[in-house]
């Protein structure tokens, strides 16, 4: 018998809305937020933030396309308190985010965070909903991940997640005091706004992420970096929100599917300028299987510092700079993320982590 459309959704939720707040954040994407907000409207949220970032002053479009965005955002129709934080001039994307969800946590004790260029499978709500309530207590946790970057599903046996030192932010939740401790040691306030690319990094004490927790040298390398980076393109929001998480012991729930899917490559988007493949984002499964440790799972961790040395390390990052043709890019991402070419980094990660111990 084949389930009527939304049947799924309510099935999911047990026919109850969300009690966890939504932080959705938008910019000026209105066919990109109208896929979101309809992942959103099947957890029927009782609390609903919205954040909206306004038009830059060279980009002639701008104005018709947030107002386009903020239009589709008038089409909740669901029971729900909705809080609307729109920005009359551009902030940019560090000081709208940051400062955006500083508003949030200011009203509420803890939230699920979607940007409008991701698309979450219904039980991403549940999970993240049923993993804050878990671990509000505990506070070697900061991050719920929606998203693992693709890592192998066998590496998580049989739990539903498993804990890393750092993770995705493509659909997260968080509590207040996690980020409240954040913004304590990373207080910049974007004012004055000199750069629409984001304000320099302030730190009231040093970033001083733990190597121990840090599998690869690729992976100590790249936070070491950050910590110390003035660049807020390549080291932005979430890099500091993970160092702070880093510095102070935290950890992040990396769940073992892809639960939340980013859909917003190619023109238009911040970042991921390139084309890529989309793929759906998939369900979790209930009840949550949890695992017997609160620590961080060495393999997983691996495979998420290889994904970020692909994505952001410093060979990426010298390759993009030289090759500028989308058809050779594409060549070289093939090349990088193919069988052959995983196996053998996953190996010498694996050499040269005992290498280092030895």
């Amino acid at each position: 018998m084949t389930t009527p459309t939304g049947q799924a959704d309510r099935d999911l939720h047990g026919g109850v809305p969300l009690e966890t707040p939504v932080a959705i954040i938008v910019f000026n994407r209105p066919d990109m937020i109208r896929q979101t907000l309809a992942a959103v409207r099947a957890a029927r949220p009782t609390r609903l933030f919205l954040i909206a970032d306004g038009p830059r002053d060279d980009h002639p479009d701008d104005p018709s396309l947030i107002a386009a965005t903020r239009a589709v955002l008038d089409e909740v129709d669901w029971p729900c308190e909705v809080t609307r934080r729109y920005s009359a001039v551009n902030l940019g994307c560090e000081a709208s985010i940051e400062t955006g969800l500083d508003h949030v946590f200011s009203e509420v004790p803890e939230a699920i965070v979607i940007e409008d260029d991701c698309v979450a499978d219904p039980s991403f709500f549940r999970y993240a909903h049923e993993l804050l309530d878990r671990f509000r207590d505990d506070r070697r946790v900061w991050q719920i991940s929606g998203n693992n970057y693709g890592v192998p599903e066998r590496l998580f046996q049989d739990s539903s997640y498993r804990f890393t030192a750092w993770g995705s932010v493509l659909g997260w939740a968080t509590w207040a005091d996690r980020w409240q401790a954040h913004r304590a040691t990373f207080p910049r306030d974007h004012h004055p706004v000199h750069d629409p690319q984001g304000s320099a990094p302030v730190r009231t004490r040093p970033a001083r992420p733990d190597a121990a927790r840090l599998v690869t040298p690729s992976g100590r390398r790249h936070f070491a970096d950050a910590a110390t980076s003035q660049n807020v393109v390549i080291h932005g929001w979430d890099k500091h929100w993970w160092l702070s998480m880093m510095t102070d012991g935290g950890l992040t729930i990396t769940p073992r599917r892809n639960l939340v899917e980013h859909v917003g490559w190619g023109e238009g988007a911040t970042h991921g300028t390139s084309e890529r493949p989309v793929r759906p984002p998939q369900q979790i499964d209930f009840p949550l299987e949890h695992p017997t440790e609160v620590a961080v799972d060495i393999e997983l961790e691996r495979e998420l510092e290889l994904v970020l040395s692909r994505v952001g390390g410093r060979t990426a990052r010298a390759l993009r700079q030289l090759v500028r043709a989308p058809m050779a890019r594409r060549v070289l991402r093939g090349i990088a993320y193919s069988r052959p070419a995983v196996g053998f980094t996953r190996t010498w990660s694996r050499v040269t982590s005992r290498a280092s111990r030895d």
